[in-house]
């Protein structure tokens, strides 16, 4: 018999998350309270505003070949963080500041838009797993603002609290009705399902293959409940993950903190059969991570083919062990029976993979290009592109690919129409069909997106933008972050805008938004 000796890494939370708990539960009583005859939390506004320290925090942007940004404001001085693993904490040292505060929930949002908490993540009633509802990421509605400034060469990003002059609501902070929101809630995971339904949850298979920025609205806005009004991702997370990220690292090249799941394309053929067993055995030196998914199919094909993936549609690797026989055991979490004929590929990861993860950070390491990595509490980059509900792009074949911007998602339509804005930016474009890697910033009505095309994959904005030559009529949905094997043209400034408002593929989620 071989002799196995277990490799993989206990995944317990942290006693630092336990620690910060305790101390927000100290704190957590300004305004906050439970309705337990509404099942909700009340006074979730006056909790933020008890807390508003009324600081303008600005971060200098350049808008040139170079990557690296100034802190500036209440924003000078304060350390860039250091990510975190499931081993070691994140060393934040913006996490006491209200501004860039956030915390786990479990709500939705009403019939009007408004966030509703139904538990938070330091009450006996939170849970991750969709039996408390959707997960969300629950932090205060900010101010901002904009400016280009010398000349075209830096802009001036600027957050606060609280309504200083100059500054106006963030993206999506204002409701229907014309009021603010009482806090924003962004989806803390990708869009899987629950129950027959949409979901943000932990420890799920990522939806993809029939995603696309038309099939949301049936998916997500038809579907919605009498007192519910979810969306696909929204430009409201994308605002909110690229603000915190250039405020807190001062620099635009995203995949040099974290690189997401991008360079993890793997592919690997059995080391032995196996009959309805838990595991499958392969050669040493496979290069799959524990927690990560796969799928077994009998070709080696594209995975959004059925051959590719119909031996096992997709498990989770639960447990990596090395054996004395020159294999490795994967054991995964449902049975298998497989063939040495077959092709094991990678998948998106799984929902939750970052769970374990305390502050900002990845599973094992955040500059492996393997895995996902979770900031400001919001899990991203699992191996497939996110595309937008509300964002989308169109080219009358003379001005490039505009960015049109629906601000009331929840009425999306499944072509650009009257209640669609044409913020008059436009994506780079040129006569070829191909990538191009901007260096201008420029902000679309809230969507920070690059429109020129002078960088690199290490200048500039570093991450690609692909978008269809110039003399292309039409609209094409708009992908964000990267997928699998998009290497270092992926990241948080990643856009793909060559495909129709209606294509889906193995490769793209998207978020249920509220």
């Amino acid at each position: 018999m071989p002799t196995i000796t277990k490799t993989h890494m206990a995944s317990d939370e942290q006693l630092a998350r336990c620690a910060d708990a305790l101390e927000r539960i100290a704190g957590a009583s300004a305004g906050l309270s439970y309705d337990s005859a509404k099942g909700e939390y009340t006074g979730i506004g006056a909790y933020f505003a008890a807390r508003r320290d009324g600081k303008k925090y600005t971060v200098r942007v350049p808008l040139t070949a170079s990557t690296a940004c100034t802190k500036l404001d209440a924003n000078a001085g304060i350390a860039v963080p250091t990510p975190g693993t499931r081993a070691r904490a994140a060393v934040d040292p913006y996490a006491t500041i209200n501004a860039f505060s956030h915390v786990d929930v479990t709500g939705f949002p009403d019939a009007d838009g408004r966030p509703r908490v139904k538990t938070i993540e330091w009450d006996a009633m939170f849970r991750r797993d969709g039996t408390a509802g959707n997960v969300l990421v629950m932090a205060p509605v900010l101010w901002w603002s904009y400016v280009v400034e010398d000349g075209g060469q830096s802009a001036l990003l600027s957050i606060s609290d609280s309504p200083l002059p100059g500054m106006v609501p963030q993206p999506e902070a204002v409701l229907p009705d014309g009021t603010l929101r009482e806090c924003m809630l962004y989806p803390k995971y990708v869009m899987s399902d629950y129950g027959g339904r949409p979901a943000s949850v932990s420890g799920a298979q990522p939806r993809t293959r029939d995603v696309s920025h038309n099939s949301l609205i049936t998916q997500v806005i038809q579907a919605n409940g009498e007192d519910e009004s979810w969306t696909g991702k929204t430009l409201a997370v994308d605002w909110y993950l690229k603000v915190m990220f250039l405020m807190k690292y001062a620099t635009r090249n995203s995949q040099s903190v974290f690189q997401g799941c991008v360079s993890y394309d793997v592919k690997r053929q059995p080391s032995a059969a196996t009959d309805a067993a838990d595991h499958i055995d392969l050669a040493k030196g496979h290069g799959l991570l524990l927690g990560s998914a796969v799928m077994v199919g009998s070709e080696d094909v594209d995975r959004g083919n059925a051959t590719a993936h119909d031996v096992v549609d997709y498990a989770v690797i639960t447990s990596i062990d090395a054996s004395d026989e020159g294999f490795d055991r994967l054991t995964l979490d449902r049975s298998v029976t497989v063939a040495t004929t077959d092709w094991v590929k990678t998948a998106p990861w799984p929902t939750g993979s970052c769970d374990g993860v305390y502050g900002d950070g990845s599973p094992y390491d955040p500059l492996s290009g393997d895995e996902p990595f979770v900031l400001q509490g919001v899990e991203t980059g699992i191996g497939a592109y996110e595309v937008f509900a509300n964002v989308v792009l169109k080219n009358d074949g003379t001005s490039g690919w505009h960015v049109y911007i629906n601000h009331d998602a929840i009425s999306e339509t499944t072509s650009v129409s009257s209640i669609h804005e044409d913020t008059g930016v436009s994506l780079p474009t040129d006569e070829n069909d191909s990538w191009k890697y901007p260096t201008i910033m420029a902000n679309a009505d809230g969507f920070l997106c690059g429109t020129d095309a002078a960088g690199s994959t290490t200048t500039g904005m570093c991450d690609g933008t692909y978008t269809n030559k110039m003399s292309t009529v039409g609209e094409r949905e708009l992908r964000s972050l990267g997928g699998l094997a998009n290497g270092a043209g992926a990241g948080l400034w990643c856009v793909s805008g060559n495909n129709a408002l209606a294509t889906a593929r193995w490769n793209i989620g998207s978020r249920q938004s509220g």
